[in-house]
Protein backbone atom coordinates (compact mmCIF):
# COMPACT_ATOMS: atom_id res chain seq x y z
CA UNK A 1 0.00 0.00 0.00
CA UNK A 2 0.94 3.16 -0.62
CA UNK A 3 2.41 4.89 2.44
CA UNK A 4 -0.16 8.73 0.49
CA UNK A 5 -2.94 6.23 1.32
CA UNK A 6 -5.28 6.48 4.61
CA UNK A 7 -4.76 2.70 5.74
CA UNK A 8 -8.52 1.04 5.45
CA UNK A 9 -8.22 0.06 9.19
CA UNK A 10 -5.93 3.18 10.97
CA UNK A 11 -4.44 3.20 14.30
CA UNK A 12 -2.66 5.50 15.83
CA UNK A 13 1.18 4.70 15.64
CA UNK A 14 2.92 3.28 18.33
CA UNK A 15 5.51 6.38 18.24
CA UNK A 16 2.71 8.71 18.71
CA UNK A 17 1.83 9.16 22.63
CA UNK A 18 -1.31 10.91 23.70
CA UNK A 19 -1.46 12.77 26.76
CA UNK A 20 -4.50 13.99 28.23
CA UNK A 21 -4.02 17.17 30.19
CA UNK A 22 -6.48 19.58 32.10
CA UNK A 23 -5.83 23.52 31.84
CA UNK A 24 -8.31 24.91 34.20
CA UNK A 25 -11.51 23.59 33.09
CA UNK A 26 -10.86 22.79 29.43
CA UNK A 27 -9.82 19.14 28.48
CA UNK A 28 -6.76 18.88 25.67
CA UNK A 29 -5.08 15.77 24.38
CA UNK A 30 -1.70 16.23 23.04
CA UNK A 31 -0.09 13.99 20.61
CA UNK A 32 3.69 13.39 20.57
CA UNK A 33 5.70 12.13 17.60
CA UNK A 34 8.72 10.31 18.95
CA UNK A 35 10.26 10.46 15.56
CA UNK A 36 9.74 13.68 14.35
CA UNK A 37 9.46 15.79 17.53
CA UNK A 38 5.92 16.98 16.02
CA UNK A 39 3.45 18.38 18.72
CA UNK A 40 -0.41 18.06 18.00
CA UNK A 41 -3.25 19.46 20.12
CA UNK A 42 -7.07 17.89 19.96
CA UNK A 43 -9.77 19.01 21.70
CA UNK A 44 -11.60 15.74 23.81
CA UNK A 45 -14.11 14.88 21.14
CA UNK A 46 -11.35 14.26 18.09
CA UNK A 47 -10.11 12.40 20.55
CA UNK A 48 -12.74 10.50 21.17
CA UNK A 49 -12.98 9.47 17.24
CA UNK A 50 -9.18 8.70 17.34
CA UNK A 51 -8.75 6.57 20.35
CA UNK A 52 -11.86 4.37 18.37
CA UNK A 53 -9.88 4.20 15.83
CA UNK A 54 -7.42 0.84 17.18
CA UNK A 55 -7.03 -0.95 14.02
CA UNK A 56 -9.71 -2.77 13.64
CA UNK A 57 -12.37 -0.43 12.06
CA UNK A 58 -12.99 1.12 8.86
CA UNK A 59 -13.62 5.02 9.23
CA UNK A 60 -17.44 4.38 9.42
CA UNK A 61 -17.07 2.16 12.01
CA UNK A 62 -14.67 4.19 13.77
CA UNK A 63 -17.68 7.17 13.31
CA UNK A 64 -20.25 4.93 14.55
CA UNK A 65 -17.84 3.68 17.93
CA UNK A 66 -17.33 7.49 18.36
CA UNK A 67 -20.85 8.38 17.99
CA UNK A 68 -21.98 5.59 20.86
CA UNK A 69 -19.49 7.70 23.44
CA UNK A 70 -20.91 10.94 22.69
CA UNK A 71 -18.93 12.38 19.54
CA UNK A 72 -20.68 12.12 16.58
CA UNK A 73 -18.91 13.04 13.27
CA UNK A 74 -19.86 12.71 9.85
CA UNK A 75 -17.81 10.65 7.39
CA UNK A 76 -16.51 12.77 5.08
CA UNK A 77 -15.09 15.14 8.41
CA UNK A 78 -13.78 11.74 9.98
CA UNK A 79 -12.24 11.02 6.49
CA UNK A 80 -10.60 14.45 6.40
CA UNK A 81 -9.44 14.47 9.86
CA UNK A 82 -7.62 10.99 9.61
CA UNK A 83 -6.31 11.78 6.67
CA UNK A 84 -4.23 15.06 7.89
CA UNK A 85 -3.20 12.35 11.09
CA UNK A 86 -1.70 9.80 8.01
CA UNK A 87 -0.36 12.81 6.55
CA UNK A 88 1.54 13.82 9.33
CA UNK A 89 2.85 10.23 9.78
CA UNK A 90 0.52 9.73 13.17
CA UNK A 91 -0.95 6.55 11.64
CA UNK A 92 -0.45 3.23 10.87
CA UNK A 93 -2.72 0.16 9.54
CA UNK A 94 -3.15 -2.55 12.15
CA UNK A 95 -1.50 -5.30 9.68
CA UNK A 96 1.92 -2.95 9.22
CA UNK A 97 3.65 -4.62 11.36
CA UNK A 98 5.34 -1.32 13.26
CA UNK A 99 7.91 -1.81 15.47
CA UNK A 100 7.63 0.90 18.42
CA UNK A 101 10.55 3.41 19.11
CA UNK A 102 12.58 2.22 21.80
CA UNK A 103 11.65 4.11 25.11
CA UNK A 104 15.04 5.39 27.23
CA UNK A 105 13.22 7.42 29.88
CA UNK A 106 16.77 8.56 30.91
CA UNK A 107 17.96 10.11 27.01
CA UNK A 108 15.95 12.75 25.03
CA UNK A 109 12.90 11.63 22.70
CA UNK A 110 13.89 13.13 19.31
CA UNK A 111 16.17 16.11 18.69
CA UNK A 112 13.23 18.42 18.57
CA UNK A 113 10.88 16.55 20.63
CA UNK A 114 8.12 18.39 22.35
CA UNK A 115 8.07 15.97 25.56
CA UNK A 116 10.42 12.70 26.53
CA UNK A 117 7.62 10.08 28.39
CA UNK A 118 9.74 10.17 31.20
CA UNK A 119 8.27 8.51 34.27
CA UNK A 120 8.45 9.11 38.43
CA UNK A 121 10.79 6.38 38.08
CA UNK A 122 14.04 6.30 36.64
CA UNK A 123 13.74 2.54 35.17
CA UNK A 124 12.43 2.04 32.16
CA UNK A 125 8.69 1.33 32.40
CA UNK A 126 7.85 -0.73 35.31
CA UNK A 127 4.71 -2.42 33.85
CA UNK A 128 6.43 -5.10 31.88
CA UNK A 129 8.55 -7.81 33.45
CA UNK A 130 11.89 -8.67 32.57
CA UNK A 131 13.71 -11.90 32.93
CA UNK A 132 17.49 -11.32 33.20
CA UNK A 133 19.58 -12.76 30.65
CA UNK A 134 21.93 -15.52 31.43
CA UNK A 135 25.28 -14.27 30.80
CA UNK A 136 27.93 -16.96 29.83
CA UNK A 137 31.01 -16.54 32.24
CA UNK A 138 29.43 -14.25 34.54
CA UNK A 139 26.84 -16.77 36.38
CA UNK A 140 23.28 -16.29 36.74
CA UNK A 141 23.04 -12.31 36.98
CA UNK A 142 19.43 -13.15 39.06
CA UNK A 143 21.98 -14.05 41.91
CA UNK A 144 23.70 -11.32 41.89
CA UNK A 145 24.12 -9.20 45.08
CA UNK A 146 22.47 -5.86 45.08
CA UNK A 147 24.70 -3.13 46.46
CA UNK A 148 22.94 -0.39 47.84
CA UNK A 149 24.14 3.45 47.99
CA UNK A 150 26.17 3.11 51.23
CA UNK A 151 25.02 6.22 54.08
CA UNK A 152 21.91 7.23 52.64
CA UNK A 153 18.41 7.50 53.78
CA UNK A 154 15.54 9.02 52.29
CA UNK A 155 13.30 11.73 54.37
CA UNK A 156 10.29 11.71 51.83
CA UNK A 157 8.32 15.58 52.46
CA UNK A 158 4.96 13.94 50.56
CA UNK A 159 4.69 17.34 48.97
CA UNK A 160 4.19 15.62 45.46
CA UNK A 161 6.94 17.92 43.86
CA UNK A 162 7.84 14.47 41.70
CA UNK A 163 4.19 14.23 40.74
CA UNK A 164 3.86 17.22 39.04
CA UNK A 165 7.47 17.86 37.07
CA UNK A 166 6.84 14.15 34.81
CA UNK A 167 5.24 14.21 31.62
CA UNK A 168 3.84 10.81 32.08
CA UNK A 169 3.24 8.58 35.37
CA UNK A 170 2.41 4.91 34.46
CA UNK A 171 -0.31 2.20 35.97
CA UNK A 172 -0.39 -1.29 35.14
CA UNK A 173 -4.42 -2.27 34.65
CA UNK A 174 -4.14 -3.88 38.08
CA UNK A 175 -3.11 -0.67 39.45
CA UNK A 176 -5.23 1.47 37.22
CA UNK A 177 -8.57 -0.50 38.47
CA UNK A 178 -7.22 0.05 41.58
CA UNK A 179 -6.65 3.58 41.63
CA UNK A 180 -10.08 3.87 40.08
CA UNK A 181 -11.62 1.99 42.80
CA UNK A 182 -9.88 4.08 45.80
CA UNK A 183 -10.78 7.24 43.81
CA UNK A 184 -13.73 6.78 41.54
CA UNK A 185 -14.84 10.22 41.59
CA UNK A 186 -11.78 11.44 40.10
CA UNK A 187 -12.51 12.67 36.21
CA UNK A 188 -15.26 10.42 36.37
CA UNK A 189 -12.83 7.26 35.56
CA UNK A 190 -14.76 4.61 38.52
CA UNK A 191 -16.71 2.91 35.86
CA UNK A 192 -14.60 4.13 32.78
CA UNK A 193 -10.87 3.83 32.48
CA UNK A 194 -10.71 6.03 29.37
CA UNK A 195 -11.88 9.19 31.37
CA UNK A 196 -9.19 8.95 33.33
CA UNK A 197 -5.83 7.19 31.63
CA UNK A 198 -4.71 7.23 27.86
CA UNK A 199 -2.17 4.77 26.67
CA UNK A 200 1.29 4.52 27.04
CA UNK A 201 1.43 4.81 23.67
CA UNK A 202 -0.56 4.60 20.51
CA UNK A 203 -4.35 3.91 20.92
CA UNK A 204 -5.86 0.71 22.64
CA UNK A 205 -5.42 -1.62 23.69
CA UNK A 206 -2.79 -1.25 25.14
CA UNK A 207 -0.98 -3.26 28.44
CA UNK A 208 0.05 0.23 30.49
CA UNK A 209 -1.67 3.46 31.13
CA UNK A 210 -1.07 6.84 31.64
CA UNK A 211 -3.13 8.99 34.14
CA UNK A 212 -4.38 12.39 33.03
CA UNK A 213 -2.56 15.63 34.05
CA UNK A 214 -4.50 18.69 35.63
CA UNK A 215 -2.38 21.56 35.26
CA UNK A 216 0.69 19.34 35.29
CA UNK A 217 -0.41 17.50 38.14
CA UNK A 218 -1.11 13.82 38.30
CA UNK A 219 -4.78 13.83 38.86
CA UNK A 220 -4.09 11.77 42.15
CA UNK A 221 -2.45 14.41 43.55
CA UNK A 222 -4.32 16.75 46.21
CA UNK A 223 -3.40 19.26 48.10
CA UNK A 224 -0.85 22.88 47.19
CA UNK A 225 2.34 23.75 47.82
CA UNK A 226 3.79 21.82 51.15
CA UNK A 227 0.41 20.41 51.47
CA UNK A 228 0.12 18.61 48.50
CA UNK A 229 -0.53 14.54 48.76
CA UNK A 230 -1.32 11.56 47.11
CA UNK A 231 -4.65 10.42 47.61
CA UNK A 232 -4.27 7.26 46.92
CA UNK A 233 -1.55 7.18 49.52
CA UNK A 234 -3.76 8.58 51.76
CA UNK A 235 -6.65 6.52 50.85
CA UNK A 236 -5.30 3.61 50.46
CA UNK A 237 -1.47 3.35 51.59
CA UNK A 238 1.66 3.17 49.65
CA UNK A 239 0.62 0.08 48.08
CA UNK A 240 -2.02 1.87 46.24
CA UNK A 241 0.34 4.00 44.34
CA UNK A 242 1.64 2.14 40.83
CA UNK A 243 5.04 0.66 41.34
CA UNK A 244 6.89 3.10 39.57
CA UNK A 245 5.77 5.93 42.22
CA UNK A 246 6.80 3.15 44.98
CA UNK A 247 10.36 2.46 43.83
CA UNK A 248 11.17 6.54 42.36
CA UNK A 249 13.68 7.71 43.09
CA UNK A 250 15.53 4.69 43.20
CA UNK A 251 17.31 3.02 40.18
CA UNK A 252 18.64 0.00 39.61
CA UNK A 253 21.46 -1.14 37.39
CA UNK A 254 23.87 -4.45 36.75
CA UNK A 255 27.19 -3.60 36.33
CA UNK A 256 28.51 -7.48 35.56
CA UNK A 257 29.56 -7.43 38.92
CA UNK A 258 26.56 -6.98 41.49
CA UNK A 259 23.21 -4.83 40.98
CA UNK A 260 23.63 -1.40 42.09
CA UNK A 261 20.99 0.29 44.00
CA UNK A 262 21.47 4.00 44.09
CA UNK A 263 19.25 7.43 43.62
CA UNK A 264 18.07 9.63 41.47
CA UNK A 265 18.98 13.29 42.29
CA UNK A 266 15.97 14.83 40.60
CA UNK A 267 14.12 14.02 43.35
CA UNK A 268 14.37 17.37 45.90
CA UNK A 269 13.48 14.76 48.52
CA UNK A 270 16.76 13.04 47.93
CA UNK A 271 18.99 16.20 48.19
CA UNK A 272 16.73 17.20 50.96
CA UNK A 273 18.08 13.93 53.00
CA UNK A 274 21.25 14.66 52.46
CA UNK A 275 23.37 14.17 55.95
CA UNK A 276 20.07 13.75 57.58
CA UNK A 277 19.94 9.62 59.13
CA UNK A 278 16.75 7.87 60.10
CA UNK A 279 15.04 8.06 57.20
CA UNK A 280 13.65 5.31 54.96
CA UNK A 281 16.25 2.69 53.36
CA UNK A 282 15.84 2.20 49.56
CA UNK A 283 14.70 -1.21 49.44
CA UNK A 284 13.98 -3.20 51.89
CA UNK A 285 16.88 -4.37 53.70
CA UNK A 286 15.92 -8.12 53.71
CA UNK A 287 16.09 -8.06 49.81
CA UNK A 288 19.70 -9.64 49.38
CA UNK A 289 20.17 -10.00 45.39
CA UNK A 290 17.94 -9.71 42.17
CA UNK A 291 15.99 -12.48 42.27
CA UNK A 292 14.69 -10.51 45.26
CA UNK A 293 13.56 -7.84 43.35
CA UNK A 294 9.76 -7.00 41.94
CA UNK A 295 9.95 -8.90 38.79
CA UNK A 296 8.58 -6.07 37.33
CA UNK A 297 11.90 -3.33 38.08
CA UNK A 298 13.67 -3.16 35.19
CA UNK A 299 16.73 -3.47 35.90
CA UNK A 300 19.35 -1.79 33.28
CA UNK A 301 22.64 -3.16 32.51
CA UNK A 302 25.69 -1.74 31.39
CA UNK A 303 26.99 -2.72 27.51
CA UNK A 304 30.00 -4.58 27.49
CA UNK A 305 32.05 -2.20 26.18
CA UNK A 306 31.19 2.02 26.43
CA UNK A 307 32.79 5.27 25.04
CA UNK A 308 35.00 6.67 27.01
CA UNK A 309 36.08 9.91 24.87
CA UNK A 310 34.92 10.63 21.33
CA UNK A 311 35.86 7.38 19.26
CA UNK A 312 37.97 5.43 22.46
CA UNK A 313 35.99 3.14 24.05
CA UNK A 314 36.90 0.61 27.30
CA UNK A 315 35.52 -2.33 28.55
CA UNK A 316 33.06 -2.92 31.40
CA UNK A 317 34.80 -4.46 33.70
CA UNK A 318 37.50 -1.21 33.24
CA UNK A 319 34.77 1.69 33.63
CA UNK A 320 32.90 -0.32 36.81
CA UNK A 321 36.62 -0.77 38.42
CA UNK A 322 37.19 3.12 37.34
CA UNK A 323 34.27 4.49 38.66
CA UNK A 324 34.74 2.75 42.08
CA UNK A 325 38.09 4.56 42.35
CA UNK A 326 36.70 7.90 41.04
CA UNK A 327 34.02 7.66 44.19
CA UNK A 328 36.54 6.93 46.82
CA UNK A 329 38.90 9.68 45.50
CA UNK A 330 38.66 13.01 47.64
CA UNK A 331 36.03 15.18 46.41
CA UNK A 332 37.50 18.80 45.11
CA UNK A 333 36.51 22.32 46.56
CA UNK A 334 33.82 22.71 43.38
CA UNK A 335 32.73 19.53 42.09
CA UNK A 336 31.63 21.44 38.83
CA UNK A 337 35.01 22.28 38.28
CA UNK A 338 36.43 18.78 39.16
CA UNK A 339 33.93 17.18 36.57
CA UNK A 340 35.51 20.20 33.80
CA UNK A 341 39.02 18.98 34.53
CA UNK A 342 38.19 15.44 34.86
CA UNK A 343 36.65 15.43 31.39
CA UNK A 344 39.96 16.88 30.13
CA UNK A 345 42.20 13.97 31.62
CA UNK A 346 40.06 11.21 29.98
CA UNK A 347 40.17 12.85 26.89
CA UNK A 348 43.99 13.17 26.99
CA UNK A 349 44.92 9.65 28.95
CA UNK A 350 42.06 7.84 29.28
CA UNK A 351 41.29 5.87 32.83
CA UNK A 352 44.34 6.38 34.15
CA UNK A 353 44.97 7.33 37.81
CA UNK A 354 46.14 10.86 36.65
CA UNK A 355 42.96 11.53 35.30
CA UNK A 356 41.52 11.44 38.79
CA UNK A 357 43.98 13.39 39.82
CA UNK A 358 43.29 15.81 37.81
CA UNK A 359 39.62 15.40 39.68
CA UNK A 360 40.77 16.26 42.93
CA UNK A 361 42.91 19.05 42.51
CA UNK A 362 41.12 20.90 39.34
CA UNK A 363 41.53 23.85 37.72
CA UNK A 364 39.38 26.38 37.91
CA UNK A 365 36.11 26.60 35.76
CA UNK A 366 36.58 28.44 32.24
CA UNK A 367 33.53 30.53 30.95
CA UNK A 368 34.81 29.62 27.59
CA UNK A 369 34.72 25.88 28.14
CA UNK A 370 31.03 26.32 29.76
CA UNK A 371 29.50 28.87 26.80
CA UNK A 372 28.81 26.19 24.00
CA UNK A 373 27.31 23.92 26.25
CA UNK A 374 24.71 26.82 28.20
CA UNK A 375 24.05 28.33 24.79
CA UNK A 376 22.53 24.83 23.55
CA UNK A 377 20.76 23.84 26.97
CA UNK A 378 19.12 27.21 26.51
CA UNK A 379 18.18 27.09 22.72
CA UNK A 380 16.51 24.35 23.91
CA UNK A 381 14.66 25.31 26.81
CA UNK A 382 13.43 28.58 25.03
CA UNK A 383 12.03 26.53 22.25
CA UNK A 384 10.54 23.87 25.11
CA UNK A 385 9.37 27.06 26.74
CA UNK A 386 7.50 28.31 23.56
CA UNK A 387 6.11 25.36 22.91
CA UNK A 388 5.00 24.95 26.32
CA UNK A 389 2.99 28.51 26.44
CA UNK A 390 0.74 27.15 23.89
CA UNK A 391 -0.87 24.35 25.97
CA UNK A 392 0.16 23.81 29.06
CA UNK A 393 -1.06 25.44 32.58
CA UNK A 394 0.76 28.86 33.88
CA UNK A 395 0.42 26.68 36.92
CA UNK A 396 2.42 23.83 35.54
CA UNK A 397 5.49 23.38 37.35
CA UNK A 398 6.84 21.42 34.25
CA UNK A 399 6.45 24.89 31.87
CA UNK A 400 7.84 26.76 35.05
CA UNK A 401 10.80 25.28 35.39
CA UNK A 402 11.82 25.22 31.79
CA UNK A 403 11.44 28.85 31.84
CA UNK A 404 13.50 29.15 34.38
CA UNK A 405 16.19 27.42 32.86
CA UNK A 406 16.29 29.26 29.63
CA UNK A 407 16.08 32.30 32.13
CA UNK A 408 19.17 30.86 34.09
CA UNK A 409 21.01 30.15 30.73
CA UNK A 410 20.13 33.51 29.04
CA UNK A 411 21.72 35.61 32.56
CA UNK A 412 24.98 32.84 31.99
CA UNK A 413 25.41 33.74 28.55
CA UNK A 414 26.79 37.30 30.00
CA UNK A 415 30.53 36.73 30.28
CA UNK A 416 30.81 38.76 33.34
CA UNK A 417 28.01 37.28 35.09
CA UNK A 418 29.09 33.71 34.66
CA UNK A 419 32.85 34.57 35.58
CA UNK A 420 31.71 35.88 38.72
CA UNK A 421 29.37 33.11 39.82
CA UNK A 422 32.03 30.80 38.81
CA UNK A 423 34.33 32.36 41.17
CA UNK A 424 31.98 32.30 43.86
CA UNK A 425 31.85 29.33 46.19
CA UNK A 426 29.00 26.87 45.41
CA UNK A 427 26.11 27.36 47.44
CA UNK A 428 25.58 23.71 48.18
CA UNK A 429 28.78 21.93 48.17
CA UNK A 430 27.32 18.81 50.41
CA UNK A 431 24.31 18.51 47.65
CA UNK A 432 26.65 18.54 44.74
CA UNK A 433 28.88 16.34 46.60
CA UNK A 434 26.68 13.70 46.76
CA UNK A 435 24.88 14.65 43.28
CA UNK A 436 28.49 13.11 41.92
CA UNK A 437 28.22 10.33 44.48
CA UNK A 438 24.90 8.94 43.78
CA UNK A 439 25.61 9.26 40.02
CA UNK A 440 28.57 7.15 40.18
CA UNK A 441 27.29 4.24 42.55
CA UNK A 442 24.73 3.70 39.91
CA UNK A 443 26.53 4.72 36.81
CA UNK A 444 24.37 7.21 35.98
CA UNK A 445 27.31 9.02 33.70
CA UNK A 446 27.51 5.72 31.25
CA UNK A 447 25.16 6.29 28.61
CA UNK A 448 24.20 7.43 25.03
CA UNK A 449 27.05 10.30 25.52
CA UNK A 450 31.00 9.61 25.98
CA UNK A 451 31.94 9.26 29.04
CA UNK A 452 34.49 13.06 29.07
CA UNK A 453 31.37 14.56 27.27
CA UNK A 454 28.93 13.02 30.25
CA UNK A 455 31.29 14.48 32.64
CA UNK A 456 31.01 18.52 30.73
CA UNK A 457 27.50 17.81 30.76
CA UNK A 458 27.21 17.08 34.53
CA UNK A 459 29.56 20.49 35.30
CA UNK A 460 27.57 22.70 33.15
CA UNK A 461 23.83 21.39 34.75
CA UNK A 462 25.56 22.55 38.30
CA UNK A 463 26.86 25.69 37.34
CA UNK A 464 22.55 26.13 36.09
CA UNK A 465 21.67 24.92 39.65
CA UNK A 466 23.56 27.54 40.79
CA UNK A 467 22.33 30.09 39.20
CA UNK A 468 18.77 29.29 39.27
CA UNK A 469 17.96 30.52 43.03
CA UNK A 470 18.87 33.82 41.48
CA UNK A 471 16.05 33.40 38.77
CA UNK A 472 13.35 32.21 41.04
CA UNK A 473 14.06 34.63 43.63
CA UNK A 474 13.78 37.14 40.46
CA UNK A 475 10.32 35.63 39.14
CA UNK A 476 8.90 35.93 43.03
CA UNK A 477 8.70 32.30 42.62
CA UNK A 478 7.31 30.33 46.04
CA UNK A 479 7.01 26.83 44.83
CA UNK A 480 8.61 24.15 47.14
CA UNK A 481 10.66 22.73 44.07
CA UNK A 482 12.87 25.87 44.05
CA UNK A 483 14.27 24.97 47.35
CA UNK A 484 16.59 21.75 45.80
CA UNK A 485 17.18 23.80 42.15
CA UNK A 486 20.01 20.77 40.87
CA UNK A 487 16.90 18.38 41.48
CA UNK A 488 14.71 21.14 39.50
CA UNK A 489 17.40 20.64 36.36
CA UNK A 490 17.45 16.82 36.73
CA UNK A 491 13.95 16.60 36.64
CA UNK A 492 13.13 18.92 33.90
CA UNK A 493 16.02 18.30 31.79
CA UNK A 494 14.99 14.24 31.67
CA UNK A 495 11.22 14.77 31.99
CA UNK A 496 11.43 17.06 29.08
CA UNK A 497 13.91 15.83 26.52
CA UNK A 498 15.92 18.96 27.63
CA UNK A 499 19.23 16.77 28.22
CA UNK A 500 19.41 16.77 24.11
CA UNK A 501 21.55 19.84 24.15
CA UNK A 502 24.76 17.57 25.00
CA UNK A 503 24.26 15.68 21.92
CA UNK A 504 23.59 18.95 20.16
CA UNK A 505 27.07 20.23 21.64
CA UNK A 506 28.58 16.95 20.88
CA UNK A 507 27.32 17.02 16.83
CA UNK A 508 28.49 20.61 16.84
CA UNK A 509 31.98 20.00 17.67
Amino acid sequence: MSPNVLPARPRLADHVLARRHLVGDEERVILHDLRSGQLLQLGPREWVLLSAADGTRDIEGIVIAAAREGAPARVPAAEAFFAQLHAAGLLVAEDAGEEASPWAPSGPAGPTSPVDPASPSPSPSPTTPTTPALDPGEGDPRERPLEVLPDFSLHCDGSGSCCRIYASILFDPEEAARARALRPEVLGGGARHERAFTPERGTWPCAASVVAMRDGRCAYLEGEGSEARCSLHAIGGPEAKPLGCRTFPTSFIDDGESIRVSVAAECACVLASVGRPGGAPLIDPRLRARRDLDERIDVARLPDRAEVAPGATAPRAELVAWSRRLAAAAPPPDVAAGLSSLAAAVEAEGLTGGAIARFERPDPLAPAALAPWLAALHARAARRAREDAAWRSERDLARKATQWIAAATFALAEPDLLAALLLSPAPAPDRERFYLRAALHGHRLLGALPLSLALRDRAARLVVARALPLVCAEAGAADPACAEPIALVEAALRGHGLDAYAADVARAS
